[in-house]
């Protein structure tokens, strides 16, 4: 049955923006997962509540909406719609919740964008900012790329289930290294471990990361 974006935010057909933007601020809140640690399905529903919100606090999308009722919008054009328009966005500044937390959550991939409506300013400062923060983005990726490492880890069925720390020995630089690394319990084949700063080391002492692969047998 196709969901009703009406019923999703609590108001009625004939709601103005208004009256859609304080329904979205009173059940975003409520919805946030980390007001609901024992609900799996708030990340879903905070993400509906705003698709919702997307439609119906725009005009022609909402006009769309109500004659077809069909919801072929697409979620996340309608989540970058929204950040590409202060009147719908600003909604999010009224919110007790943090950028970055907003950003990962709808997977709002418009730098510029995010820049110019969450921190604000002239517009040269805006894409000054948005190309250090792009900048940083590609240097960091790169050097993950360089310095982390990748491994397989073999462990017991016995130590898998019940946990417990096996030694393993890998080679981050020049000589081989032995290290403890715990298994946590309930570990099963393919779970994937990370180790910070355990990888390779770069001439300015910033290590890469250690990803061990657990291979159960």
């Amino acid at each position: 049955m196709p969901v009703n974006y009406y019923e999703v935010l609590g108001v009625h057909k004939e709601a103005t923006a208004e009256e859609i933007k304080k329904a979205y601020r009173k059940l975003a809140f409520r919805l946030h997962p980390d007001t609901n640690p024992d609900n799996p399905k708030s990340t879903e529903d905070f993400k509906m509540l705003t698709e919702a919100y997307g439609v119906l606090v725009d005009p022609s999308k909402r006009r769309l909406y109500d004659i077809t009722k069909t919801h072929g919008f697409g979620r996340q054009k309608v989540y970058d719609d929204i950040f590409s328009n202060d009147a719908f966005s600003r909604v999010f500044n009224e919110l007790p919740i943090k950028p970055e937390w907003i950003e990962k959550m709808l997977h709002v991939g418009k730098v510029f964008a995010y820049e110019a409506i969450i921190r604000g300013g002239r517009p040269k400062d805006i894409i000054a900012r948005s190309l250090v923060r792009l900048a940083a983005e590609s240097a960091d990726s790169v050097f993950h790329n360089v310095m982390d490492i990748h491994k397989e880890i073999p462990v017991s069925v016995l130590i898998a289930s019940q946990g417990g720390d096996v030694m393993f020995e890998y080679r981050p630089g020049f000589y081989q290294k032995k290290i403890k690394v715990h298994i946590p319990e309930k570990s099963y084949d393919g779970m994937m471990l990370k180790l910070d700063k355990m990888g390779r080391k770069g001439v300015a002492g910033k290590s890469g990361d250690l990803y061990l692969k657990l291979t159960v047998s």
